[in-house]
This record gives structure tokens, C-alpha cells and sequence, in this order.
């Protein structure tokens, strides 16, 4: 059964942070009537949460964010798109430990004292520290004029591309190339990268600038949303229904409608009724929000002639993930834990270690990232704490064909293995964790690709290599008219640049630079206007 004739200003495929950010923008500000569809039962994209015997709850992909004290342009924009409607926690002092053997280094707020930490610890690389810092600077400057480049139209491709090419040839090494240039002390190279877990690709294939934008994110601080990372879409939502807009859930889009060589609407499929029922919306504006790949691979007709899709397909793919989600039965607290986030390694050569991923699924665990949602949100019911690690989608692809919660007993026995890896590994390192544990629950990079459509179960979008910034295809504009993109393919990687390539998305439909400025002048005074 087929619906059709419905009509709004603008579509959005996907309701990740992007495509919610670029929603309310237009609602707010511009009173557009915008239509968000969503193949998942829950909106939000990674701001997902979750929860397990009415008790304890996790978040799927927010685990902290940066850049948000009062005043900074991501907190403005936060409390834009979210009229003023999620409080933020803010995290400990010291909000990220980075462990290595025999070598423990603790990452305080404050950029003087994270270099002062820096220099105390390794008195030898003084000078190389402040060269460092004014070099991350520099680079994460560029990144953010890479961005903002990006959606400006074909007339300003003179000034796009002068803007563009200023420090691109130190922004576009690799963090590897840069820190063995720079750095002489092995374990100083170690602990300057060791967040690349957030980059999702080691030093050795990373673009130092997107090194450099994560690294620079978290130097003041870092915040959770009180409530939890759900809160985020729970904020936007009734600012989308405010000006007539919809969120519709379990509508699966098929297909960009294209009359003219240009976009005029989608086709999508309502799931989880009997039977699914197939429906059109048209709109003048289409923005997707699920990465290049499935929009050029997908969603458009192949009968579209657009040069660089082919060159889509073959991109190297991001990375893939593990997640243990644990229930605690005592206070983490009792362990000398405070809800700082650790970066755990059993040796100081990340290359290597990101080679070993796969390593983990034979039970061997090499990294991880623990946190604790609990300790960051002070409405938790119930305490909890979340270890990740990075490992390709190949060794659970010969379950891929079976459905979720139904794969069969070697799938359990593999992720009860993966899990006992990676416990063990955090036990080694903060004795009597594993003493807390109450629940365990294990996902897998299968997990992630049915909840979310991205293949493999990729969870950065396109890969931050330095070839990624010389694409044509990255960016907010596409060849066919009216059809624009958001999310993190677009910008940076994470909850904060997807919000922000919401904004510039939402920007370049309403046109570029007026309508950019106007939205990053009505964040800037909106936020100023409430408490503090």
C-alpha cells in the first residue's frame, strides 16, 4: 500500500544529533515545517540510551563531550538546538587517565596545566610540548576553516580553496608522521595520542588535524548531559513539532526521488506494522544524515550519473567496536574511581596494538576505554560502566545473515569470550573491578550496523585519513540539486561536530554565508540569555 501527496519545507533522513540539529535550527529560526524519518524505534542516533532490568542504563555513543563551558561557541549551539532544555554536568578535574605499563598519566582541565602536567612528566621535550600546542592549534584551526569552506557555494571556491590550502600540508600528515617529527621520547608520543580511540584510527593512518581538533575538544574539560545522553533528543523533538514539523520512527527511507536531475522527495517503508506500508513525501529541501556511502550507494537512482560514486564505494572503511555494558552492584567510588574516563594499553605503540585488534575475538585483549555513565549523571538510578575496544566487523560476519538476539550459541560463546578479555584486562589494571560486576551485555559491530544501517558497523562515518580532506564528496553539497548532507561525513567526528554540521547544514539551505552567520549570532545571544 502506497501513501502520498504529503509535503514539507524539508526532509531529513536519519535523526542522529546532525539531522536533529539542523531540524530545530530550521524550525526555530526559519519556521520551516521539516519531516525527520527514522528507521530505528528511538530517535537520536549515538545519543541513543538504553536500558536493562528497570535499573541500570547506558548511553551508545556519548560518553563525554568537550568544548562546553559557558560561553564557548559548542555550548551556544547546544543550547540553540535544544532550546535551552539539557543541563550539563561537568566532568572531574581530571577527566581522562591514561594507563601504559609502569606509566600513568592523568589529564587535568586546563590547557597551562595540561602542558605544565606534560613537561613535569617528561622535563626532557619541554620546548617540543609548547611546540605541540601551538602546532595543535594551528591544526585544529584548519580543520575548522576546512568545514566552514566546505559549504560555501561554487563562487566562493577561489576564496574556499586559498583558505583551504594555508597549512593544509602540516594539518594533512599523519599524527604518526608529525609526533616521530617532532617528539624524541617514545612514551611522551604514546601518551600525546592516546585518545586516538576517538579519532578511530591509530597515529599512523590519522590526519593530525583531526588529532588535533579531538585533543583540543577535551584540553578545557569535559561535560555529560545531566539526564543522559537521550536527553538530547528529547529536548529537540517538541521543538521540530513546534512549527508543524513530524519525527517519524520506524520509517526505513529506500530511495531519494529524483524528477529533473533533482531531489523532490523520498520513498520509505513503515516497519513494524503488518504489512509494511510503503509512502512518499515530497519537499523542496532533502537533507541525509547517514553518511555518503549509503546516500550515494543506496539511495540514489543508479541511473544517476555522479563521477565519484564508484570512488565512494572503494573508500577504506572507519572503524568498528565492541562494547561491554555493565551493571555494578556496589559504587565504583569504593575503588578510588570518580568518573574519569581510562585509556588502558598494554604497550606504548599504538600502530601496533590497532593492528592486534582482531586479537580480541581469540580472547586476547591488547586496549580498551572504560567509563562509567553513572558517575557523570547525577539522576542514575543504578551505577554502571562502559569498556569498549576497536576490532573489525570480519570475525562475526558469518553471523550477519541471522537476526539480532537470535544468532545462535557460537555467537554468545564468541562475545562471552570477548567480554571475559576485556574484564580481565580492566581488573589487571584496577584491581577488584571485576568484583562489582552484577550484569554483563556485549555488543558487537553487527549490533551496531542493524540498529544504525551503517555497514560493517562503522561508527565515525568515512575514516579521518588525510585522503578523507581532499575528497570532493565530503562536504555538505551534493551534485544533485536540493539534496544536501549532515552528520559527521560532512564535518568532524563525534556528537559535538555532528551537531555542528547540523548547524552549517541548516546554513547552506537557507544560504550561505548570510543564513550562517544569522544562525551562529542567534546561538551566541540565545545562550547568553539563560542562567548560568
Amino acid at each position: 500500500m502506497s501513501t502520498s501527496g504529503q509535503q514539507f519545507d524539508v526532509i531529513l533522513i536519519g535523526s542522529g544529533i546532525g539531522n536533529l540539529s539542523a531540524a530545530s535550527i530550521l524550525s526555530q529560526l526559519y519556521g520551516k515545517k521539516v519531516l525527520v524519518l527514522e528507521k530505528h524505534s528511538k530517535a537520536g542516533g549515538f545519543t541513543h540510551i538504553f536500558k536493562r532490568q528497570g535499573k541500570f542504563e547506558w548511553d551508545v555513543g556519548l560518553h563525554y563531550v568537550g568544548g562546553m563551558s559557558k560561553g564557548s561557541m559548542s555550548r551556544a549551539m547546544f543550547d540553540l538546538v535544544t532550546a535551552g532544555g539539557v543541563r550539563w554536568q561537568r566532568l572531574p578535574d581530571i577527566y581522562d587517565v591514561f594507563m601504559y605499563p609502569g606509566l600513568t598519566f592523568r589529564a587535568r582541565s586546563g590547557r597551562s596545566r595540561l602542558r605544565s602536567d606534560l613537561k613535569k612528566q617528561f622535563p626532557g621535550e619541554a620546548n617540543a610540548i609548547d611546540t605541540y600546542f601551538r602546532d595543535v592549534r594551528r591544526a585544529s584551526g584548519w580543520l575548522g576553516r576546512h568545514v566552514v569552506a566546505k559549504s560555501l557555494p561554487r563562487l566562493m571556491a577561489p576564496l574556499s580553496n586559498l583558505s583551504q590550502a594555508y597549512g593544509a600540508s602540516g594539518a594533512l600528515q599523519t599524527t604518526r608522521a608529525y609526533l616521530e617529527t617532532h617528539i624524541r621520547d617514545a612514551q611522551l608520543r604514546a601518551v600525546l595520542a592516546s585518545q586516538w580511540g576517538d579519532c578511530g584510527l591509530p597515529p599512523r593512518r590519522s590526519a593530525f588535524a583531526l588529532h588535533a581538533m579531538v585533543t583540543s575538544h577535551y584540553m578545557d574539560g569535559a561535560y555529560y548531559p545531566i539526564g543522559g545522553a537521550s536527553s538530547i533528543a528529547s529536548a529537540i523533538r517538541p521543538v521540530i513539532e513546534a512549527s508543524g514539523g513530524q519525527v517519524l520512527l520506524s520509517h526505513r527511507v529506500e530511495e531519494v526521488l529524483i524528477e529533473g536531475n533533482r531531489a523532490v522527495g523520498v520513498r520509505a517503508v513503515q516497519q513494524k506494522v503488518d504489512p509494511p506500508v510503503e509512502k512518499r513525501f515530497a519537499a523542496d529541501i532533502i537533507i541525509s544524515g547517514v553518511g555518503a556511502l549509503l546516500t550515494y550507494a543506496r539511495l540514489l537512482p543508479r541511473s544517476l550519473d555522479i563521477p565519484y560514486r564508484e570512488d565512494i564505494v572503494r573508500f577504506p572503511r572507519g572503524a568498528s567496536n565492541v562494547t561491554v555494558y555493565i551493571g555494578l552492584k556496589d559504587d565504583p567510588r569504593r575503588l578510588g574511581l570518580s568518573g574519569e574516563n581510562y585509556w588502558m594499553y598494554d604497550s606504548f605503540d599504538h600502530d601496533e596494538v590497532f593492528e592486534d585488534r582482531n586479537a580480541l575475538a581469540g580472547g586476547k585483549a591488547r586496549h580498551c576505554f572504560l567509563s562509567f555513565p553513572s558517575l557523570k549523571n547525577p539522576q542514575a538510578s543504578a551505577h554502571t560502566a562502559e569498556i569498549i575496544a576497536l576490532v573489525d566487523p570480519e570475525p562475526f560476519l558469518e553471523w550477519s545473515s541471522q537476526p539480532v538476539k537470535k544468532r545462535g550459541p557460537e555467537y554468545e560463546h564468541l562475545k562471552a569470550r570477548i567480554g571475559d578479555a576485556l574484564l580481565d584486562f580492566v581488573d589487571e589494571r584496577i584491581p577488584g573491578f571485576r568484583g562489582l560486576v552484577e550484569y554483563v551485555e556485549l555488543s558487537t559491530p553487527l549490533t551496531t550496523e542493524h540498529y544504525t544501517g551503517y555497514p560493517g558497523g562503522t561508527i565515525y562515518g568515512a575514516p579521518g585519513i588525510p585522503e578523507r580532506y581532499r575528497m570532493p564528496w565530503i562536504g555538505f553539497r551534493t551534485p544533485i540539486p536540493n539534496l544536501m548532507m549532515a552528520g559527521a561525513d560532512t564535518s568532524v567526528h563525534g556528537v559535538t561536530g555532528a551537531m555542528m554540521s547540523g548547524a552549517i547544514a541548516a546554513g547552506v539551505a537557507m544560504g550561505v554565508p548570510k543564513a550562517l552567520m544569522h544562525i551562529f549570532r542567534s546561538a551566541r545571544e540565545f545562550s547568553a540569555s539563560l542562567p548560568a
